[in-house]
């Protein structure tokens, strides 16, 4: 089966920035990464082309039944709502999937 990319962009007011890196690399990635399934987590930051969100998320999950379960998950309800409780008042964010159509 094909590995899925959930992808999360996000904003972040700049005076929360330096907080929002930290807390990203050192406790919601791995979070993330505890999830049965889950593959890799991945940052990054817009250099062209983007001019609403400078952030972006990449985690990557075995396949496309693991994006579901996780979806599904309290384990996703969890990190949301710690998402929400840290910067919902300072960010905004947008979410999608993608499944490896090749090779």
């Amino acid at each position: 089966m094909a590995t899925v990319l959930f992808c999360v962009r996000a904003t972040i007011a700049a005076e929360r920035e330096d907080e929002f890196n930290r807390w990203y690399g050192e406790e919601h990635c791995p979070q993330f990464l505890r999830f049965n399934g889950a593959v890799s987590a991945r940052r990054y930051r817009a250099v062209m082309g983007e001019d609403r969100f400078r952030y972006m998320a990449v985690y990557e999950l075995k396949d496309e039944a693991t994006l579901e379960r996780f979806l599904a998950s309290e384990d996703f309800q969890a990190l949301l709502a710690e998402y929400d409780r840290n910067f919902g008042d300072v960010s905004e964010r947008q979410r999608s999937a993608y499944v490896q159509v090749f090779p």
